[in-house]
This record gives C-alpha cells, structure tokens and sequence, in this order.
C-alpha cells in the first residue's frame, strides 16, 4: 500500500487528504502538525478575539474528520528534517519513515523587523490560537492597543480588539491601508469606515521599536515620534517557512521552489500553500493554497496527471463590516492600461477597473458584492468593455 506524508495542516494540507482521498481510498496517509490543535480556518482566529466564536468553535475539523477519511493526524509533531535519499522525517521523538510521496504544507510564518524590544511581556505576534488566546486575554487589562502594520490581518485585528471594548490604533510606515489590496483612494474611503468605528489609524509611523523596560509602554518612530500603548501586536507581514525545506537541501527562493506539478527539486517531495513558489509566484491566499494543494495531491496519487496553471490574485473580505474584493492588477502607471474609478464617500463605496486593450486586468469593489462580483466575471471571461466603460459598475 502506498503512504504518503503531509507536514503542515492548514488550509493546503487539509485541501489535499481530501483530494487524495476523492482518487484513492486506500492511500495511508499521515499528517503532522507543530500545533496542538487540529485544523482552523485562520480568519476564525479574529472572531475569536473579537468575541464571536468560543474557543471550540474556532476548530473546523476536529479529530472524527480526519478519522473518516482514514488519515493518521500527529499533533505537536514538528518535523525538524528531511532525508529524501531514505525517504525519512525526523521529528523530537524520533523519526518517521517510509513514505511513497511527501507534501510540505507548512504555510508561512509572521516577518517581524528587528525592533527593540520584541521580547518585552506585552508585545504579540498572531500566528496560532494559541497566540489568539493569549490577545484576547492581554485586551482584558489593557487601556490602549497598538497594532504595528495596517495589512489584512492588522485591520482585522484592529476591529476584533474593538469588538471586545479595547482601544485600538493602527500604525503603519507608509501612506494607506491594505497596501498590496488598495490604492490610496480605496484607502481613504476605509479609513472613514474605521473611524465611524472608532478604530484610530496613524499613516506613516515608521516603528523602531518599543519604549519601556520590562513591560512596553508605546512605540516610537524613526522621526522621535512615540504613541502610548500596553498592548502591542505587530503584524507587518508573512513569509514563506522555508526553513525545513533548506535544512533538508531543497532548492527555495520567496519559497520552495516547485514545477509544474508542485514537486520540488527532490523527486517524490512536493509542496503547496503559502510555502510554495511557482514560475517565481508566490501568493499567501486561500485560492493559491487551494489549487497548488489540488495540483500535488493529484501528482502523488498518479504523478504527471495534473499541470498547475496559475490564478489570477483575489483577495475577497470583509474588513471592517465592508464587502472588499480585489483582484488582479490593482497597482498600474503604464499609459497602456485605462483606469475608471468611482468613489462615493457618502455610501462610502469605493469602485475601480483596470483594463488594458478592452479587457479588465484588475479590479476593486469596496461595499459592494454584487459589483465585485461583475468585476470577476468580466476579468475571468475576457470580455470585452468597449461598449460598457460608462456603465461598467451598474448592477441590475
């Protein structure tokens, strides 16, 4: 019987014991997690922090899931090295070997810069529920939360901390919001939104570091500036955990470097998710997890069955209680793409299309689905606009 082996047990590592299993049922697989809990969706962290989801109900796949569908879950089992010439893992309890195909999952992990101060008792990254957890109960004492980094997962976390009565403010070292998602006017539409939340926001704070001795009292910019906080949570990014890949010989880059069929430069290892770099692409979203864990999963159980093909970059979200999509090339200044942008402060919607030789390339829809929705549709079937440019965000 064929064994497969699956480090990583998140959102690509899930995405593939169900797509081995919908081909083979009688694979064995066996799947370690560094995490003592078994699988969770990591917007659920939010609205636990935010009060919404009791701890349990965080949880999406308890350990009856992975028993149905006959795989093996090892939890708190981090693996620590790869021998692909034995075909062997080592974990701190010994190792693990035998298996036929091996998929690295492991996602990625929080970018902190070097700021003074990282280790003061108050200072938070979030990357597990058990770092959620340890927020939620930090919110409980605290009078006033900073939130280093103005990405998606600083927003949200700004608006779960309000939730539960804290005072958040966000501070960021450059000029907007969601930098990779928004352009500056979609940007100053949230911040609207956030301030009628009573979320604060602080635009080009560039951080150095923490005040304080034991405990961290605020932090301080390059330019002398300090806001005052005692509770500090930075989340200024992600990067792809390529460590064990390295450890292990494997070629990386961004991430771990992958073919066409998601396998690495070893043969018979693949991998999938936010670890995974394809054609020097790289993208930590749902959609790119989802596909690239298909595509191996598909590869292990028959290899050579399955080509990835890329995606297009989607981000679809509700930030701040505001319907947000973006998608494909939001960032343009060559004069050979048209730009339409409608924005309506009132509402507080904020729309724009990219497009290039009467085809959208890119797209943002702020407050509303259904033009989000439209926006997707014309990107994805390359239909042409000449006809519709003044019309394109009416809905019917």
């Amino acid at each position: 019987m064929a064994k497969i082996a699956i480090i990583g047990n998140g959102v690509a590592g899930t995405a593939a014991i169900r797509e081995i299993r919908s081909l083979d049922s009688d694979i064995e697989i066996d799947v370690f997690s560094d995490e003592r809990h078994s699988y969770y969706p990591k917007p659920n962290l939010m609205d636990y922090v935010g009060g919404s989801r009791g701890l349990q109900e965080v949880i999406r796949y308890g350990p009856d899931w992975y028993e149905k569908l006959n795989a093996n879950l090892h939890l708190s089992t981090p693996v620590t090295h790869i021998d692909a010439g034995i075909k062997a893992l080592s974990t701190p309890s010994g190792a693990f070997s035998g298996y036929d195909s091996l998929l690295i999952a492991v996602g990625s992990y929080p970018f902190v810069p070097p700021f003074e101060g990282m280790d003061k008792r108050n200072v938070h990254v979030l990357r597990t529920l058990d770092d959620a957890v340890d927020i939620r109960k930090a919110v409980k004492g605290a009078r006033r939360e900073i939130i280093v980094g103005g990405g998606i997962l600083g927003i949200e976390l700004a608006v779960a901390i309000k939730q539960i009565g804290g005072e958040p403010i966000v501070v960021t070292n450059i000029d907007r919001l969601l930098p990779i998602q928004l352009d500056g006017g979609a940007s100053e539409i949230l911040i609207r939104h956030l301030n009628r939340m009573k979320v604060e926001t602080l635009l080009g704070f560039t951080c150095t570091g923490m005040t304080g001795e034991e405990l961290a009292t605020g932090v301080k910019s390059t330019a002398g500036d300090v806001v005052e906080g005692d509770l500090i949570v930075v989340a200024t990014g992600v990067r792809s955990n390529v460590e064990l890949a390295r450890r292990s010989n494997l070629s990386v880059d961004r991430g771990i470097v992958v073919d066409d069929f998601m396998q690495t430069s070893a043969k018979g290892i693949f991998a999938a998710g936010d670890c995974a770099e394809w054609n020097r692409t790289w993208f930590g979203i749902i959609p790119w997890a989802l596909s690239t864990a298909k595509t191996a999963a598909q590869n292990m159980v028959e290899f050579g069955s399955s080509r990835f093909g890329s995606i297009v970059a989607s981000n679809t979200l509700q930030v701040a209680g505001i319907d947000l999509t973006s998608i494909g090339m939001v960032h343009v200044e060559s004069p050979e793409f048209d730009q339409i942008v409608s924005v309506n402060r009132e509402e507080g919607t904020y729309y724009k299309a990219v497009i290039k030789d009467n085809v959208v390339v890119g797209g943002i829809a702020l407050g509303n689905r259904k033009v989000a929705l439209k926006l997707r549709t014309l990107l994805s079937q390359k239909i042409d606009v000449s006809e519709m440019r003044s019309t394109i965000f009416e809905i019917d």
